[in-house]
Parts: C-alpha cells; structure tokens; sequence
C-alpha cells in the first residue's frame, strides 16, 4: 500500500504522534501515550455495536484502540493506529475503505481471533512461532483474522512498548496485525499467569463467543468455533 494513503487515513494529529516512534533499519522508541481524551475505548468510531462491554463469554468487546502495525512482515516504518472498529462486519461483507492500511476494497473478516500475549511469556513464544504463522495461513484465505495484543513486556505487570512489539514482529515475522497498549486497559484485565489469553470475536456484532488460557489445540473446539463462525453457522 502506497505510504500517502496511509497517512491519509490517519489525519495528521495521530501521524504527528506515531512518526516519533522510529523505522524498520532501528529499534524504535517507546511509543507515546495517546492525547488527552483519545484513550481506550475508542471514542471516535463511526459504528459500532452498543454496550454493555465486557470481556466475558458472549460479552460485547469495547472498541479498544492500540497502535501498532497492521501488517509488520510488509511494513514497519512508523506505527499505526488501530482499533478494534476497524474489523466490525455487520454485513458479513464490508470491505476496508479507501487508505484503509488493511488494503482498500479488502474484504473485512468475519471473525477475529485476539491473542493477548506478554514477552516474558514462553508458551505465547512457542505459540507465536510455530502455531500461529500455520493457521493464519489456513484461516486468512478464508475469513479469518487474528489480532496480537502484546500486554507485558519483558517483566510481569510492566506494559510492553513499542521496542517490545518492533522485536516481536521482527523475530515471528509477523503478518497479522500487531499491537500494543500505551494506556493498558485491555492487557489488565487478564491475570499475568493466564497468557496467552486467545479470544475469538464475531465480527458480525463484535461478541466474545470463545475464550481459552493458553494455546488451544488446532483440533479442539476453540477452532472448531472459529471454523463455524467463518461458515457462518455461528
């Protein structure tokens, strides 16, 4: 995707802010906070399925904002911004808009896997190498998208900065969207011995409809919900 379209997308407050975090030949610095009144959720999103919010069981996930990149494996210069509203299909068959960095005219999934995994965390590691890249592949042809949402950085309870994610992406060669949380509000909410915490969100009305601690097996349920999501049976 064309740079200028991105930025376009953006507006130029969040370019501002994002350009100081650094490009691909360099470990950039830690992202800064968002502004004053730009936190989590989301305040600004065109449409969105109305509360209550939750992240329990066929709760409605809030439209929490991130900043991260969008693919890391294509492009990885400066951070973007991201929200959970950018991947909510009501249809079924909403397609990014123009500028989108997920590629305009790019059909939007119907349902969401959200990962939140921390460095210091080995199984998301082991996950993040060898599970992931496999069924991203598997699942992304077909509807599917997944969301890393890196909560702690090297140290239990210490939120993960932009060099914590640069890293990460770099390593897994990450190619699904990637993020972090300078306010911490989603990344607090689960318990440091629980990572990797994967959910699924149908993106049709943004609802939790499975959650499991640790990494589900490729053949368990967990994906089995995923796969009936996509065949719209769920």
């Amino acid at each position: 995707m064309r740079m200028d379209a991105v930025l376009g997308w953006m507006g130029p407050g969040i370019v501002a802010a994002l350009s100081l975090v650094g490009c691909a030949g360099e470990d950039p610095i830690p992202a800064p906070g968002f502004p004053e009144g730009t936190g989590q959720p989301a305040a600004n999103a065109a449409r969105y399925p109305a509360g209550p919010y939750g992240v329990g069981l066929g709760r409605v996930i809030a439209n929490y904002q991130f900043v991260g990149y969008a693919n890391a494996a294509e492009y990885n210069e400066t951070m973007q911004a991201i929200q959970l509203a950018d991947f909510y299909n009501p249809t079924g068959t909403d397609v990014f808009p123009e500028g989108s960095p997920y590629g305009a005219g790019e059909p939007k999934p119907k349902a969401l896997l959200i990962d939140v995994s921390s460095v210091w965390c080995l199984p998301c590691k082991l996950e993040a190498e060898s599970v992931l890249p496999r069924l991203y592949r598997k699942y992304q042809p077909i509807g599917g998208e997944f969301l890393v949402q890196l909560a702690d950085g090297r140290t239990p309870g210490e939120p993960a900065v932009a060099r914590d994610l640069y890293k990460w992406t770099t390593q897994y060669e990450v190619r699904y969207p990637s993020a972090i949380d300078p306010t911490y509000k989603l990344g607090a909410l689960f318990q440091a011995d629980a990572f990797p915490a994967n959910m699924i969100v149908r993106t049709r009305d943004m609802t939790i409809m499975e959650i499991v601690a640790g990494v589900p097996e490729e053949n368990s349920s967990f994906w089995r919900t995923f796969e009936k999501i996509l065949s719209d049976e769920l």
